[in-house]
């Protein structure tokens, strides 16, 4: 009984005990703090970890603003490439490497009924938050932030048939070599 899971813990005679003894965090341990901290109480486990999360993304916005953006555009002023080459290979390297090192780890991972369930729900998930609310945030506070009509059309467009593709995969249930490099293919058009 040492998987930490919600089942396993309920199923525990004391929580924090089991908690304390089998469930690890890297940095904070969250499930600790909830089972132990707060005795389970959800609404101040839920205050707190919304208060980290303010300020974790506070700090992701520092740090970009200050050392990611004037980094990208160096590199790109000195490669002469366009706003939109920088963006769609540098930028997209540097903001997707974790999403892409969490999804290979999450993929991993057997459970009960599918390994890849998480995977992709995670990748889709983060997609549609950079598209609607990342995106919504920049063109409303950044200062002049002007759209190409046309740019911004190509870019929905292609990512609308890679969900559709990705649809098309989970569908059949399973993804061979020749499928990655036709989804692959897509970001090189």
């Amino acid at each position: 009984m040492d998987y930490c899971n919600y089942e396993t813990i309920m199923k525990a005679k004391d929580s924090c005990v089991f908690v304390t003894k089998f469930c690890s965090g890297e940095l904070i341990n969250f499930t600790k703090m909830h089972y132990c901290d707060f005795s389970e109480k959800i609404v101040l486990t839920l205050i707190v970890f919304l208060i980290i999360s303010i300020f974790c993304f506070r700090l992701i916005s520092t740090t970009s603003s200050e050392y990611l953006s004037t980094s990208l555009t160096i590199i790109s002023e000195t490669l002469n490439f366009s706003q939109n080459l920088a963006g769609i290979t540098f930028l997209a390297m540097g903001n997707g490497a974790p999403d892409i090192i969490s999804s290979i780890v999450a993929s991993g991972i057997k459970t009960k009924d599918r390994n890849m369930d998480f995977s992709l729900s995670a990748l889709l998930g983060g997609s549609v938050l950079i598209t609607t609310l990342v995106f919504s945030l920049v063109v409303y506070y950044g200062n002049k932030v002007k759209v190409r009509k046309l740019l911004f059309l190509r870019d929905i467009i292609f990512f609308i048939i890679s969900i559709v593709i990705l649809l098309c995969f989970s569908y059949v249930g399973q993804v061979k070599l020749w499928h990655s490099i036709a989804y692959l293919s897509i970001y090189v058009l």
